[in-house]
């Protein structure tokens, strides 16, 4: 339920905010839960699956080793941390999320070379509980990992997503949503076994 989008408003976004088209397009959905909201950071067993609802990015490499990240929420507040400089708490507030993205790939020996712009659109409310900012991590690494064409399996990912929410952004979560976002299937919901951080997955 997440990877490349069709085209639309992103693109446009992406377009108003770095000019020329991207050269992807990446999405991941938001979730909600059936079965153990409060376990998954406790080692239990969750059921999440995945909506239709989630965030998309348009992206594309630069030159420069910045990440230049601007998101149609936030449109007045757009970011670009040099990725050399990279740390937790270096970068706050929404943009945390996805440069937490970059750092965690970085730390795990991942070279992003010369950078990336990202153009950030979301149709999931924020503070809903639909895990948007899990969504906006894996939006994320989905489009560094294809944009920088790094061979990683989507449990990796989660991995490295909720790495970055816990050691970047400094939110103690679990790894259930960022596992919900990237390894959800349509009509099917996840059963995961959360005493491993490593995602294993069950379909139900």
């Amino acid at each position: 339920m997440s990877g490349a989008a069709s085209p639309g408003p992103v693109e446009r976004w992406f377009g108003d905010r770095f000019g020329g088209r991207p050269e992807g397009v990446w999405r991941a959905p938001g979730r909600a839960n059936l079965i153990g909201e409060h376990t998954d950071y406790n080692r239990g067993r969750v059921l999440p699956f995945a909506l239709h609802l989630g965030v998309t990015t348009a992206a594309s490499r630069r030159d420069d080793g910045v990440l230049a990240i601007a998101s149609r929420q936030a449109p007045s507040a757009p970011a670009g941390p040099p990725l050399a400089t990279l740390a937790p708490g270096a970068v706050t507030g929404w943009a945390a999320y996805p440069a937490g993205v970059a750092w965690a790939l970085r730390e795990a020996g991942h070279r992003l070379a010369g950078g990336a712009s990202l153009a950030i659109d979301s149709d999931l409310p924020q503070g809903a509980g639909l895990s948007s900012s899990a969504a906006l991590e894996c939006a994320t690494a989905l489009a560094l990992a294809g944009l920088y064409a790094l061979d990683l399996p989507r449990p990796e990912l989660a991995a490295l997503a909720w790495r970055a929410e816990n050691d970047f952004v400094g939110v103690p979560s679990g790894i259930m949503d960022q596992s919900a976002s990237l390894l959800g299937r349509a009509g099917h919901a996840l059963l995961l076994d959360c005493r491993s951080t490593r995602p294993r997955r069950d379909w139900s």
